[in-house]
């Protein structure tokens, strides 16, 4: 696949990709990313939290069985999710619309819309044109 990206001039091949990944979640003070392989089937797993290190109030708090303690803590895990999965669109694309996230996310591009205005606010995300026009990509 990244033959065919490099034929049509789409991917670089720099190496630059993972480090730049861990210096933006040193720099936001955000946990950091955790690769993992597996071998059956290869896979490589990139996990990236938006957490702050040391953020006790929206970490996922658990009981002996693995259920969340406070229904709040849901919440904030639910979101902190989207968010991830938000992040994780944005980091294989140059750019996307809402509508285009939300289906990934499996939102309603209102609420995707609400998740985006935060990692507006939080400078991760990037919003370039006006209503319908508006596309999004991570701040580099």
């Amino acid at each position: 696949m990244l033959k065919m990206f490099n034929l049509i001039d789409i991917g670089e091949r720099a190496g630059s990709g993972i480090p730049n990944i861990y210096h933006v979640w040193k720099d936001r003070g955000w946990e950091e990313p955790v690769i993992v392989e597996q071998f059956e089937p290869e896979r490589t797993l990139l996990s990236l939290s938006v957490e702050k290190i040391g953020d006790k109030k929206s970490a996922i708090r658990e009981n002996n069985d693995g259920s969340a303690i406070k229904n709040g803590d849901k919440k904030t895990a639910i979101k902190a999710e989207n968010k991830m999965r938000i992040i994780e669109f944005l980091t294989g694309a140059d750019s996307a619309k809402a509508s285009e996230i939300a289906e990934y996310v499996g939102l309603k591009p209102s609420r995707t819309r609400d998740y985006l205005k935060e990692l507006i606010s939080e400078e991760i995300v990037a919003a370039k044109g006006a209503n319908r026009n508006r596309t999004y990509q991570l701040k580099r």
